[in-house]
């Protein structure tokens, strides 16, 4: 199995969940209205109905979808970027000529895929390509196809997005992408009321993480990031069915037994059926929390290509950004022939061989260190299931 994606980024976000009761302080927060009030991103979900069947039978079609634009996160007003989202749309991409930071939304749309949207020059994709195992195959509409046999990922690539999808079923999960963003089939927005809704309510803003709701028995719920220069806030929306939204006093019950967040400045709890929104400011400093913020790196960004030998795996850097040996960690490091030197980087043409008779039944996992408290994974093997996705 191929991966790359962020350790624990749910954990990262409860570390920014309401504080504990005794801590808390309710007070008015007043959003900034950044982003886009239209939700452009679910032009990209299929309904229901119109999904290709998947690897397996337990696949969540939608899954914890994540919207992000990755070049607007806060980094330069707070310091430091709110990531997550972003790391987890990167985990299902592969570089293809141009940096995250380039593209102006990322939509992850669960176990389907995820597309980056940008003007994109095909030339670009194109000469990238030919350093990685990508090859050129059948197109489909307006899209130049890419497919890879090392590990089973998919490209699509327009001059205004790039689809990504992987697993055996990855051309009809790139098709069903397609064919929804170009309106040739139903949308989940059109036929999912609750999913019509909550997208309505919440829009297009930098970050929008669905399903993390703090307010149990909501028909849709998540948590949306946006900024200023001073602060960020993290808002909880949830949609309930009729007859089931809880009153304040409930909201603010269920808000006050999370034990963890207490660096938010206030609180602010709205109740308008069927809605429910929590929302938390958190100043700059309370925001970065102490750390470091000019010691904080981006995950790099790796289009990585895997030669599965008798002897040893050999996994390439093939295109991309360097990553920095120190930040890095490569497991297991038992079965690494020669671990890089201290102080280096790994570059496009690099190489690490892991020893198979030292592999036993250990997946090759590379994780990043961003800062002294955030940690992701950024490339994973697994060699007992043959490379898929």
């Amino acid at each position: 199995m191929l991966a790359a994606g962020t350790v624990g980024a749910s954990a990262g976000c409860t570390n920014l969940l309401p504080p504990a009761s005794r801590a808390i302080r309710y007070g008015d927060v007043d959003v900034p209205d950044r982003g886009d009030a239209n939700p452009v991103y679910r032009r990209w979900f299929p309904a229901k109905s119109e999904l290709p069947p998947l690897d397996a039978p337990g696949d969540d079609p939608y899954g914890n979808w994540t919207y992000a634009t990755p070049g607007d996160l806060g980094a330069a007003q707070l310091g430091r970027p709110f990531d997550i989202g972003r790391n987890v749309a990167q985990a299902s991409m592969d570089y293809v000529g141009y940096p995250l930071a380039a593209y102006d939304r990322l939509v992850s749309v669960g176990a389907l895929g995820t597309v980056a949207e940008a003007s994109v020059d095909r030339a670009v994709v194109e000469r990238t390509l030919e350093s990685t195992t990508y090859e050129r195959v059948d197109g489909y509409r307006e899209y130049d196809v890419y497919d890879r046999t090392d590990v089973d990922r998919l490209l699509a690539v327009s001059q205004d997005a790039v689809v990504h999808a992987s697993g055996e079923r990855r051309r009809a999960k790139a098709r069903a992408l397609v064919n929804a963003e170009a309106g040739r089939v139903d949308r989940r927005h059109e036929v999912d009321a609750s999913f019509a809704a909550y997208t309505d309510r919440v829009g297009a803003r930098p970050t929008v993480l669905s399903e993390f709701g703090v307010v149990s028995g909501d028909v849709a719920s998540g948590l949306w990031f946006t900024f200023d220069d001073d602060s960020a806030y993290f808002v909880y929306d949830h949609v309930f069915a009729d007859g089931e939204t809880p009153s304040r006093d409930e909201v603010e019950r269920q808000v006050s037994g999370i034990t963890r967040g207490d660096r938010a400045s206030r609180v602010d709890v709205t109740v308008d059926d069927p809605f429910v929104r929590v929302a938390l400011q958190l100043d700059e400093r309370a925001y970065v929390d102490g750390d470091d913020a000019d010691d904080y790196r981006s995950l790099p960004f790796v289009t990585w290509g895997v030669d599965d030998g008798p002897d040893a795996i050999t996994v390439r850097h093939d295109a991309g950004e360097p990553v920095p040996v120190e930040r890095a960690e490569f497991r297991p490091t038992e079965a690494l022939r020669d671990l890089p030197a201290s102080g280096s980087t790994l570059e496009p043409g690099d190489a690490l061989a892991f020893a198979r008779s030292d592999l036993a039944d250990d997946a090759i996992e590379f994780t990043y260190r961003h800062a002294d408290d955030s940690v992701s994974l950024l490339f994973s093997y697994d060699p007992a299931n043959d490379g898929r996705t």
